[in-house]
């Protein structure tokens, strides 16, 4: 990607300050205290499990990112995402709810995966228009063959490579099959096969009749869900189109609390299933990456033996518990925001003055949240104490009442969204 700009700075604070998460780039540029949490991650799996090494498929992996609510698991998972890029693996970012991904219904998180998927962004607002498994297709294939895709040049090596497509070891030749298609009908303009070729791509539930039309013979459903997203993950790698996939669930909105008992069951096995399978080298090249909360492992797994194995502490990522003190490490939140601030608005503050502001923040902010939710809360009070004053063109130096005035409206900010959000649930 492209050097930012202060118009990319700006919208990276306007997200801070009113989600009090890092948009979808951006997270790097503030991160604090997970550092070696990162550089594990790096080393251990995006630059040695996952590679493939002498025609052998890469390995698999999944991780639990753990941390109470607003404690940082968005920016863990979006820092690793960034990483990624860099290192030329596809990622899918899933928010899970009961309404678009619920975890008990295979075929959803499929087509969720398969809607989010991207490859690794060449500008930034790529990270937007570049979502889906048709487009992550065409887009590395384009790369791998020199713009031939977008330059619409049916040249015979391109032609070649993808009549060898099919003969991919897979589990199901439809995705092969699919993506075959949409090459060849992209470069031919044949919008029908194209529309068709898509909309299966992208995990769309479509008659069986018309998937004849582009040779597929396999349709999206619960019996399937588990097998195409095994086959995403093998072709896009034995391919040599990415490094490997790597699969980022955020469980945002606390789905698996919000299921009937049956419901929990399929959505453990389901969650077995994507394990297992990561460890077995079926998903090759793909790192699983799930954030929840810390009731996950106490109030959740505990019900299910054979899941609560597989969360052991070194499978385990504790956002919670970071070398750093947690007052030191939102100061440290505090000032990366500030000098992101000042790069993005061309300002600078008194800095005797803004350290102890952001000292008088970090306390009230432990006093307000008792360790859950504080790095939320500070990062949107920081970007707010700034926005004033630079309105007020300068710092005025907090008392402890006006650092705790300023978390408390914070405080309530968060209380009514996370209230719209329950109710959004029907709890």
């Amino acid at each position: 990607m492209s050097g930012i700009n202060t118009q990319q700075i700006k919208l990276v604070l306007k997200s801070l300050e009113t989600t009090g998460q890092p948009p979808k780039w951006g997270a790097s540029l503030i991160n604090v205290g997970t550092d070696q949490f990162l550089e594990e991650i790096d080393e251990e799996f995006l630059q040695d499990h996952l590679l493939p090494i002498d025609g052998m498929d890469g390995g698999g992996a999944c991780k639990w990112i753990e941390a109470d609510y607003g404690n940082g698991k968005t920016q863990f998972l979006r820092c690793v995402q960034e990483m990624a890029w860099n290192h030329d693996f596809v990622t899918a970012f899933v928010e899970l709810s009961q309404d678009e991904c619920p975890l008990d219904r295979i075929d959803r998180i499929f087509n969720s995966i398969a809607k989010s998927i991207q490859p690794p962004p060449k500008k930034l607002v790529d990270i937007d228009r570049s979502k889906g498994l048709d487009i992550t297709i065409l887009e590395l294939v384009d790369r791998k063959f020199d713009g031939a895709i977008s330059a619409g040049i049916e040249s015979p090596l391109l032609l070649k490579w993808v009549g060898q497509l099919v003969a991919i070891p897979v589990e199901s030749s439809s995705i092969p099959t699919a993506a075959a298609c949409l090459i060849r009908s992209v470069l031919s303009g044949d919008e029908k096969q194209e529309a068709l070729a898509r909309a299966f791509l992208r995990g769309d539930v479509i008659p069986s009749a018309e998937l004849r039309e582009i040779g597929v013979h396999e349709k999206l459903d619960k019996s399937s869900g588990f097998r195409l997203l095994r086959t995403v993950c093998q072709f896009l790698q034995r391919s040599g189109l990415a490094k490997g996939v790597i699969l980022l669930f955020d469980e945002a909105r606390r789905s698996l609390s919000l299921m009937a008992n049956r419901a929990q069951k399929t959505a453990c096995e389901n969650l077995l299933s994507i394990i297992n399978k990561c460890n077995s080298g079926d998903l090759p090249g793909t790192l699983f990456l799930y954030a929840v909360m810390p009731e996950f492992f106490t109030d959740f797994a505990t019900n299910y033996p054979a899941l609560q194995q597989r969360c052991s502490p070194k499978t385990r990522v504790p956002l919670n518990s970071l070398s750093t003190n947690e007052h030191d490490l939102l100061v440290e939140i505090g000032e990366k925001i500030a000098c992101l601030f000042c790069h993005g608005f061309n300002t600078k503050f008194d800095d005797r003055t803004l350290k102890r502001n952001l000292a008088q923040l970090a306390s009230a902010s432990i006093r307000a949240a008792m360790g859950s939710g504080t790095r939320r809360q500070m990062v949107q009070a920081t970007v707010g104490m700034l926005s004033q004053a630079k309105r007020d063109e300068g710092l005025t130096e907090f008392s402890s009442d006006q650092a705790d005035a300023c978390i408390e409206g914070v405080v309530k900010e968060r209380t009514e969204a996370r209230k719209q959000e329950v109710d959004d649930e029907g709890e």
